[in-house]
């Protein structure tokens, strides 16, 4: 027979000491040494005991005649049924279970009776304690207290200046940075800037500006909603402009075909940048449009940069690199001079044939003169229908890439485009790690012979 000892503190508990009491405790209720099972910072009634590290591993090591020690009903679970079918499957195994404090063994129907009535009254404890937390956390809100959780970005807890507990206030820098971004918000910056400049996710943010606390609401009642005026950071003219904005139909602000979208890359898909136009015109940006796979079901994030200071880095790239090279365009040509070559030729085999025809003597001069005028016809028909020849020839336009580059539009995308690739990545970076360009490499070595 083996004593095995279990041990549990939950993780508010955790500065208790009790793990220490409760080793002292089953050490002196064992026959001998037990093997000690400890679950640390581990629920008891939100954890199930077989789901637990060392609950797991002591229901594995168990073997019949085995005796389980705890010290009280709670140590081994909060929650009636697991703690009924932890003692059922302990006791299928051969072994037993007893709980010291209150002197529980569950050998005997006495102990079995025992066990269901304060497995029962444990969870009921738990349950009236839950009920006691939730009761206390609406009173709270009754009465415009901060109780539990981080504030809200905008706001933060402070004492209460009627009576006990916290209340919230705005934050001296994040509320009229806030204010700020919201103004920015209707001017048609897009909230992922937005949540970047403030620090924290767009998903959390697109979450603040929905939380009427903002605007002083402790919460909704039938007779309309009870505020805080000392709470809000904005009025409530101001956040029902706000809800409408961030609710209203989003238009359309990309466009395939303005400025040099067309001409820039995603790293994370190859996709095509499009520009997104900003009622600030400093803000606007080009983008992925996010459509890829990589990017729906991958998760990777789209690339995007303000588009002035992409053009400028772009433009200054470009020019450097390639604004003195001739622009070259190549053409198809036809030649019809391997035909008219091949009918003079055939045509002098048939002036010289008609000429043997004429002065032959014999029968047997007559008769090769013959074949020999035939076949020269023949080469006659053939040359004629000889096809005419294509060929390819690069020729200079007269223009360099920076003529190319000056005239905008499709024309500035086209010399980006022949140019290389201009690739744009995603995150907060350094505009030259941002902005990046690989060029073709004849034209790289060409633009650069003699540099």
């Amino acid at each position: 027979m083996t004593d095995r000892a279990y041990l549990r503190i939950s993780l508010d508990t955790l500065a208790s000491g009790s793990i220490a009491k409760q080793r002292a405790a089953l050490t002196k209720a064992a026959d001998g040494e037990p093997v000690f099972y400890a679950d640390e910072s581990v629920s008891g009634s939100k954890v199930p005991f077989a789901k637990r590290p060392e609950g797991a591993r002591l229901l594995s090591d168990l073997h019949a005649g085995d005796r389980v020690l705890v010290t009280k009903l709670d140590r081994m679970g909060r929650n009636t049924e697991d703690v009924l079918a932890t003692v059922r499957r302990i006791t299928e195994a051969g072994a037993s279970v007893r709980f010291t404090e209150q002197d529980i063994d569950t050998s005997g129907p006495v102990g079995q009776l025992l066990l269901t009535i304060l497995a029962a009254v444990a969870q009921m404890e738990a349950a009236m304690i839950a009920e006691r937390r939730r009761e206390s956390l609406v009173a709270f809100k009754a009465e415009g207290r901060h109780a539990v959780g981080e504030a809200p970005f905008g706001l933060q807890s402070a004492p209460n200046p009627t009576g006990r507990g916290l209340v919230l206030r705005p934050h001296p820098e994040e509320a009229p940075a806030l204010r700020e971004a919201v103004e920015r918000l209707y001017a048609g910056t897009p909230l992922s800037t937005l949540a970047a400049d403030l620090g924290i996710l767009d998903t959390r943010l697109g979450r603040v500006l929905r939380n009427e606390r903002l605007a002083g609401v402790l919460e909704q009642t039938p007779d309309g909603p009870r505020l805080d005026p000392d709470m809000a950071v904005f009025t409530l003219v101001e956040w029902d402009r706000l809800q409408k904005h961030l609710t209203s139909r989003p238009v359309k602000t990309w466009t395939p075909s303005e400025g040099i979208g067309a001409a820039l890359s995603c790293s994370e898909c190859g996709d095509r940048l499009y520009f997104n136009a900003a009622k600030v015109p400093t803000e606007a940006t080009y983008r992925c449009r996010g459509v890829a796979a990589n990017h729906k079901e991958g998760g990777r994030p789209r690339a995007a940069v303000t588009a002035h200071n992409a053009e400028a880095r772009v433009e200054s790239l470009f020019l450097d690199a390639m604004g003195d090279l001739p622009v070259t365009i190549t053409v198809t040509e036809e030649s019809d001079a391997a035909r008219t070559e091949g009918i003079a030729l055939a045509r002098m085999r048939l002036k010289a044939a008609e000429e043997a025809l004429s002065a032959a003597k014999t029968r047997e001069e007559h008769l090769a003169a013959t074949d020999a005028h035939w076949d020269a016809l023949e080469a006659v028909e053939a040359a004629k229908a000889l096809p005419v020849q294509s060929f390819s020839v690069v020729k200079q336009t007269g223009e360099t890439f920076a003529d190319l580059y000056a005239r905008g539009g499709a024309d500035r995308v086209n010399a980006l485009q022949l140019a290389g690739r201009w690739v744009v990545s995603p995150g907060r970076l350094p505009l030259a790690d941002k902005v990046r360009f690989f060029a073709d490499a004849d034209l790289w070595v060409e633009a650069n012979d003699g540099k």
